[in-house]
């Protein structure tokens, strides 16, 4: 007598393997993506809805809530900042100027206008989008 023989499943793909290469590639980009420097990490930007907001304050002239000027935590003058940063200006991309929110719009002037007569041509006024 002859037995029918039982039919052999394949068994079903394991994704359990590929879930976890997913959960660790997740992990990896949240941690590389929260390393990047913020030098302006103290202050508070004025919220507009204009520009890019991939711009980055990283390398850019900080200008407290009093009107005074820092680069990379330390108070400097424009004009050092501006001669330290020439070579931004010559051509490789825009001279990054990021203002608190709580600065008055005069001492706001003041720097911009300090900024263009030391020679500042390309200028570019990190802000962020409102949430509106």
């Amino acid at each position: 007598m002859r037995l029918k023989r039982p039919v052999r499943r394949t068994p079903p793909e394991n994704t359990i393997p590929l879930i976890n290469v997913v959960f660790l590639m997740l992990i990896f980009f949240l941690f590389a993506g929260s390393i990047a420097r913020d030098d302006a990490r103290r202050m508070e930007p004025p919220v507009d809805i204009t520009e890019d907001e991939s711009i980055r304050s990283t390398g850019a002239l900080i200008i407290d809530r009093d009107g005074h000027t820092h680069a990379q935590d330390t108070e400097i003058s424009v004009e050092a900042w501006l001669e330290a940063n020439r070579t931004a200006d010559a051509g490789d991309g825009p001279l990054k100027v990021a203002a608190d929110g709580d600065l008055p719009a005069d001492k706001l002037e003041d720097v911009l206008s300090a900024l263009s007569k030391a020679g500042g041509t390309n200028m570019v006024l990190i802000t962020r989008k409102s949430a509106q």
